[in-house]
């Protein structure tokens, strides 16, 4: 069990790093300042780093209240208490990649970075929070300041939580893109330069720490645009780039909308940047991970969405540590900043009434796609403006299938309804197309309420996740940036194509199909099948997990096994069977039940 350190009134769980004291303060952070010479020129008039962050966090605070996080870059989780006025302030990051935790025992606040910390501790149930459990099944959204435990909330993403010393608790947004903005540039050109810029510098400021610079490199455009500006700024010192691939002569799920072995693609950005140590890293044989789930709900404190997928992902992080580094790059949010396709543009043109632009897009597109005008018009013009029950009811009557998420998803059907799950998946506009406005708001909505992976998963493997893509500043720019930036004559992601002309290769920024992460999935889980039919079984005797779970439907996957791994059912396999047993395996962990 954790022992809290105490200093007069304030007892902090599991804090990760030493302690900023001082006469009328206490802070404890986790994490890192990215822009500290900017704190420091706005605080002190210079640059210059002077010794440790910390004081820099302290004065920022003590000068700016609530308000300081908006001017931090990084991705940060801190807690700041302040002697004379008996308050605690506790902040996550601006997407909350990082966050802080807390509860209430026999009247006080604990918090901590950890959920297990906090579950250590006596008198924290463990009880869970079936509305968290249900959105966390059905890839809807929770309620911001959720966890999987009912006693145990976080910070909202964006938000401080000030206490008092009565115990009161001030929720305060600091943070929020500014939605009215609009960047208007004289030439497509300057659109370009300024994201070149912003990239530039997102990728600078995640090059700091000892080690070698390793990235990850997948055939698309984030990760790419990642390992090859690192390239450019650090050349000719060596930047190693790793791409996860499937082991040779293991079949493979395959689809024409899909890459299904990124080696090619990665080797070849690799040619571009002499600088750049490239290699692949694949493993016949199942990761730790895999095999035994209580590797990931230690550290995490609950299941994982993508279980697979890190288990797939975890010989790179392995490697990247036998080379040294103590950090890997990505690109895992650049869908939403640099790379978002604009396809949504077409319904935000026809709201604010700009039909030549409108007509003139729509036909492009449609003879790209092979779809005729009035097809495009209808899909991506009109249909997103509609509320999404109505598109839903639509659908409905044309007999259109339901969003995947909700037929792949691992929930009983009685608990989905008991916890208002569709209602709320309607409400949140989940899996239903909108304008640019909309589908920017649900999906800044879905990552700032992921549950926080980088801290636990740097922790787990000593090698930490940073991700340039989700610079605040790169964000706040592709958010103003014009529709017609992203869509144009027809192309896709048009500024992306045009901002990494200069550093990915032509095979790269002509690509329309999208990397599948862990395409031998079948071999892998073939690989566990007696665990999976076992576990599966010790299901049936969990009261929670049948209650929770649609454990007949899984039982029904695990005993008619594919055999071909080219068609094999993705969303059956993938997201009901493994990713349920996976759910499963928790709530039998939280009964006490043997794994």
């Amino acid at each position: 069990m954790p022992r809290p350190l105490r200093i007069g009134p304030i007892g902090i769980v599991g804090t990760p790093r030493p302690i900023q004291c001082s006469p009328d303060s206490l802070l404890a952070i986790t994490g890192h300042i990215d822009n500290a010479g900017d704190l420091r020129r706005a605080l002190v008039g210079t640059a210059e780093r002077a010794g440790d962050d910390a004081p820099l966090v302290v004065e920022a605070l003590k000068r700016w209240g609530s308000d300081a996080p908006a001017r931090f870059r990084g991705t940060i989780a801190l807690a700041f208490w302040e002697g004379r006025s008996g308050r605690l302030l506790l902040a996550g990051d601006a997407l909350g990649l990082r966050t802080v935790f807390h509860t209430r025992i026999d009247g006080a606040v604990a918090f901590s970075t950890s959920l297990r910390a906090l579950l250590a501790l006596p008198g924290v149930p463990r009880d869970l929070d079936e509305a968290y459990l249900a959105a966390f099944l059905s890839d809807v959204v929770p309620e911001p300041d959720a966890t999987v435990y009912a006693a145990i909330r976080r910070v909202p993403a964006a938000c401080t939580v000030a206490f008092g010393r009565d115990g009161s608790a001030s929720v305060h947004r600091y943070w929020s893109p500014d939605r009215g903005r609009r960047i208007r540039h004289r030439r497509d050109a300057d659109y370009v330069e300024e994201a070149r810029a912003l990239l530039d510098q997102a990728v600078r400021r995640q090059l700091h720490g000892p080690g070698p610079v390793v990235c990850q490199l997948s055939a698309g455009f984030d990760s790419g645009a990642v390992a090859s500006t690192a390239a450019r700024l650090l050349a000719p010192a060596t930047v190693h780039a790793l791409t996860v691939a499937p082991p040779d002569g293991v079949p493979r799920f395959e689809r024409p909308s899909v890459i299904s072995d990124e080696r090619a693609a990665a080797a070849a950005v690799a040619r571009m940047h002499p600088n750049m140590v490239w290699e692949a890293v694949s493993s016949p044989t199942l990761h730790p991970l895999d095999e035994n789930p209580l590797r990931l709900f230690l550290p995490l404190g609950m299941p994982c969405r993508n279980v697979m997928n890190i288990g797939w992902f975890a010989p790179s992080l392995d490697r990247a540590r036998a080379l040294g580094a103590r950090a890997m790059l990505g690109g895992f949010l650049g869908n939403m900043t640099l790379s978002w396709d604009g396809l949504c543009g077409l319904a935000s043109m026809a709201r604010r009434g700009d039909w030549l632009r409108f007509w003139r897009e729509a036909a492009a597109l449609g003879r790209r796609r092979g779809l005729s005008t009035a097809a495009v018009l209808r899909r991506y013009g009109l249909k997103p403006l509609l509320p999404p029950r109505v598109q839903c009811w639509l659908d409905d009557r044309r007999g259109m299938p339901r969003p995947e998420s909700e037929r792949f998803s691992a929930i009983h059907p009685d608990f989905a309804h008991d916890t208002g799950m569709a209602g709320r998946r309607l409400s949140m506009g989940h899996d239903y197309p909108g304008d640019t406005d909309a589908m920017r708001r649900r999906w800044l909505s879905r990552v700032q309420t992921l549950p926080p992976l980088m801290g636990p998963l740097g922790e787990l493997f000593g090698v930490e996740l940073r991700d340039p893509t989700a610079d605040l500043d790169l964000l706040e720019f592709c958010f103003a940036v014009p529709d017609e930036q992203y869509l144009r004559d027809g192309t896709t992601r048009w500024l992306a194509r045009r901002v990494l002309a200069d550093r990915l290769p032509p095979e790269v920024l002509g690509e329309t199909r999208r990397g599948l992460q862990c395409p031998e999935f079948l071999h892998r889980m073939t690989l566990q099948r007696d665990a999976i039919v076992e576990g599966v079984e010790m299901l049936e005797r969990s009261p929670l997990a049948t209650r929770v779970l649609d454990v007949a439907r899984m039982k029904r996957l695990a005993a008619d096994w594919p055999t071909d791994a080219a068609t094999a059912g993705l969303g059956d396999y993938r997201a009901v069977l493994d990713r349920g047993l996976h759910v499963g395996r928790f709530l039998r962990w939280i009964e006490g039940g043997n794994q």
